[in-house]
C-alpha cells in the first residue's frame, strides 16, 4: 500500500474513532473478525459447492453436528496499512488426521516449509484481490454488525450511569412525525408519544429529556438510547430537583400517575412527622409546584396541572385523597374482581371525583393498581346492593393499625434491650450456684483468754455478709469449768435471687432519645459541678496549709532574756562618771591654737 494510501486509511480510523466513540482496538477486532468471516465463507464455497448451480456438493444431515470452518488468520498493521490474510492447517502425524479441511501431514507440510514441526500451523498467504462483489458484501455486513454491537457497548458505558436522569441535548432536526435530539456522541428521537401533549419544537432549540433504556426497540425502531419527556420518570426527576427535601431523603415519592400534559398525581409521605410532605412539595405560595409546572410543555394555553397528594397505607383513606377535589363517604375494595367502588353524596360530587375526561379516575387506577375505580352516588349504590365501608370505619381502622405498628415498635425496643438482661440474668444464675444450696453449720472452738466466769447468755449476734449469703453468728457460754470452751455456730443462709419482672412501656424512641440526651446532660453537668467542688476544696486545704506554715516560722532570738534584762539595767543606770576631765576642750580657744 502506497503512502497515501496509508494515510488515508490512518486518518480514516481516527474519523471513525472520534465519530462512534469506538476506539482504535475495537475497530481493528471488528476489522480482522470480518476479513476471518468473509475468507472463511468464500472457501467454504469454493470447496463444498457447485459453481455453476451454488447448492451444496455435501448432503449434510440436519441433526448432525456443524462442519468445521477454515482456519484463517488475519495481521493488521495500523502503523503500516497493511492486512494480510492466511489460512492455516494444524500439522500432524499421517496415522491422527481425521478432516484435511483443517490439518495437514507432516511429510506435507516439510515439503513447502521444512522446519516446520508437529503442534504447529502451516500458513498460505491468501490473496485480498480474490474477493469478488459477493465476499465484500458479505465483509461489509459482518463489519456493520461488529461495529453497531460496539457501538452499543460503547453508549451503554458511557449513558449506564445516566439512565434514569434528565440530560440536556439540542434539536437536530423537528417535525410532526418525531424530534431528534443530539445527546453529543449519539442521537435519539422523540416520537410524539414521547412529547408533552402539543408541545411543539424547532432545529436548534434546548431540550431536557429522560433516558429511559438503552437498547433496540424493534417495533419503533429509532436510535440506541430512549428518550421520553411524558414517562412518569421525567416528572420524578423535576422533582428531585427542585425539591430539596426529597432530594436528601426527608419527603419520599411513593408513586406518580401521569397523563402528560393533562393532570398528574404524586403520592408522597416522610417517616418524621414533624414535616408536612405535601406542603413541602408545594412550597410558599406555591412556588415549588410552579416551577416545575413551568417546566412541563411549552404550550402557552396547554400547561399540565399536578396534584400532590399525602400517601396513606390505608386504601380507603388514600382513595379519597386521590379523587379529590370530589369528596367521598365510602368505598368498597373488591379484590376478587380487582375493582374500587368509590362512593359519593350526590351527582354533582361524582363529576368532581371523576374529573374531566375521567381523568381522576384514570389516574387512580395507576395509583391504586386496580383494574377498575367506579364512582356511585349513594343513591346508585344501595340500588346496586353496594355494600361499602364509610370513611369513619377506614378511619377506625387507620388508627388501629397506627396502635398495631405502634406495639410493634414497642417490641423492637424491648428486643433491642433484651440481651442486657440476659446478661444479668446470667449473672445472678452463677451467683446462685455460687450460693450453698442447704444451711450451712460451722463449730468452731476458742480457747478463753479470761477466767471462768458464771453462765451468762449473750443474745445472739447477726453479722451482715455480703449478698447473696446472710451469716448468724451464735456465741453461747457454758458454765465454768476447769477447761471451758466457747462454740461459736455460724448459720448460712442463702439469699433468694430478685424475681426478674417483664415492664411494657408505652415510650416512644423519640422520646426515649430525649430521655437518653438528657440524662447525658445531667451526667456531664454532676460530673463538672464535683470536679469544681474538688478545685475549690483543694485551694481552701492549700490556703490552710499555708497558714500553718506562717504560725510555725518564727524569727530567731537574737538575745536570751537574761541578756535583754542586763541592757534594760545598764541604761536606766545614770549613776555612771567618766573619771576624765573633759573641760579643756569646751573652750574655743583650744581649737584656735
Amino acid at each position: 500500500m502506497k503512502k497515501k494510501e496509508q494515510k488515508l486509511f490512518l486518518e480514516a480510523v481516527k474519523a471513525f474513532e472520534q465519530e462512534k466513540g469506538i476506539s482504535s482496538e475495537i475497530l481493528l477486532d471488528a476489522l480482522n473478525e470480518s476479513f476471518k468471516f468473509a475468507f472463511q465463507k468464500k472457501i467454504e464455497k469454493e470447496n463444498f459447492f457447485d459453481k455453476k448451480t451454488g447448492k451444496s456438493l455435501i448432503k449434510v444431515d440436519k441433526n448432525a453436528p456443524k462442519l468445521p470452518d477454515a482456519l484463517v488468520r488475519v495481521d493488521i498493521d495500523l502503523d503500516k496499512a497493511r492486512i494480510k490474510c492466511f489460512r492455516q492447517w494444524l500439522v500432524l502425524e499421517d496415522d491422527d488426521i481425521t478432516d484435511d479441511y483443517i490439518e495437514i501431514s507432516i511429510d506435507d507440510a516439510r515439503e513447502k516449509s521444512p522446519k516446520i514441526k508437529i503442534g504447529e500451523y502451516y500458513e498460505e498467504e491468501l490473496n485480498l484481490d480474490d474477493l469478488n462483489t459477493r465476499d465484500a458484501d458479505i465483509l461489509k455486513t459482518h463489519f456493520k454488525q461488529k461495529i453497531s454491537k460496539a457501538e452499543k457497548e460503547a453508549l451503554m458505558a458511557n449513558f449506564q450511569n445516566k439512565i434514569g436522569t434528565i440530560v440536556t441535548g439540542d434539536v437536530e432536526k423537528a417535525d410532526r412525525r418525531c424530534v431528534i435530539v443530539n445527546l453529543g456522541k449519539t442521537s435519539a428521537t422523540l416520537l410524539p408519544g414521547d412529547l408533552i401533549g402539543d408541545e411543539k419544537y424547532n432545529t436548534g432549540d434546548t431540550i431536557k429529556v429522560y433516558i429511559k433504556e438503552i437498547g433496540k426497540d424493534e417495533k419503533r425502531g429509532g436510535s440506541l438510547v430512549k428518550i421520553s419527556r411524558s414517562d412518569p420518570g421525567f416528572l420524578r426527576c423535576l422533582f428531585e430537583n427542585e425539591i430539596h427535601e426529597i432530594y436528601d431523603g426527608t419527603v419520599i415519592i411513593k408513586d406518580i400517575a401521569r397523563l402528560a400534559g393533562k393532570r398528574s398525581k404524586v403520592a408522597v409521605y416522610s417517616n418524621d412527622p414533624n414535616v408536612d410532605p405535601s406542603g413541602a412539595c408545594i412550597g410558599q405560595n406555591a412556588s415549588r409546584i410552579q416551577s416545575i409546572v413551568s417546566q412541563l410543555g411549552n404550550a402557552r394555553d396547554a400547561k399540565e396541572k399536578i396534584d400532590v397528594i399525602t400517601y396513606n397505607p390505608n386504601l380507603g383513606i388514600y382513595l379519597s385523597e386521590i379523587l379529590k377535589p370530589g369528596n367521598i363517604v365510602g368505598a368498597k375494595i373488591d379484590e376478587g374482581i380487582r375493582t374500587i367502588y368509590a362512593i359519593v353524596e350526590s351527582p354533582d360530587q361524582k363529576s368532581l371525583a371523576i374529573g374531566n375526561g375521567g381523568a381522576n379516575t384514570i389516574l387512580a387506577r395507576q395509583l391504586t393498581h386496580y383494574d377498575k375505580v367506579l364512582v356511585k352516588t349513594v343513591e346508585e349504590a344501595e340500588a346496586e346492593n353496594i355494600d361499602y365501608k364509610t370513611m369513619e370505619e377506614f378511619e377506625a381502622e387507620a388508627r388501629e393499625e397506627e396502635r398495631r405498628r405502634f406495639r410493634e415498635r414497642q417490641e423492637m425496643i424491648l428486643n433491642m434491650n433484651k440481651p442486657q438482661v440476659e446478661e444479668e440474668t446470667t449473672v445472678e444464675e452463677e451467683i446462685k450456684e455460687e450460693a450453698p444450696a442447704t444451711v450451712a453449720e460451722e463449730t468452731k472452738v476458742v480457747e478463753p483468754t479470761v477466767e471462768a466466769a458464771p453462765v451468762v447468755e449473750t443474745p445472739a449476734v447477726e453479722i451482715a455478709a455480703e449478698k447473696p449469703v446472710e451469716e448468724t453468728v451464735e456465741i453461747v457460754k457454758k458454765p465454768a469449768e476447769p477447761e471451758q470452751k466457747v462454740e461459736i455456730k455460724k448459720v448460712e443462709k442463702p439469699i433468694e435471687p430478685e424475681e426478674l419482672r417483664e415492664v411494657k412501656t408505652t415510650t416512644t424512641i423519640e422520646s426515649l432519645e430525649k430521655i437518653l440526651e438528657q440524662e447525658k446532660k445531667e451526667k456531664e453537668a454532676k460530673a463538672q459541678k464535683a470536679l469544681n467542688k474538688k478545685k475549690k476544696a483543694k485551694k481552701f486545704e492549700d490556703e490552710d496549709d499555708e497558714k500553718e506554715e506562717k504560725k510555725i516560722i518564727q524569727k530567731m532570738d537574737i538575745y536570751t532574756d537574761e541578756e535583754l534584762a542586763e541592757l534594760e539595767n545598764e541604761e536606766l543606770d545614770s549613776s555612771y562618771e567618766d573619771e576624765d576631765d573633759y573641760s579643756e576642750y569646751d573652750d574655743d580657744n583650744y581649737y584656735e591654737e
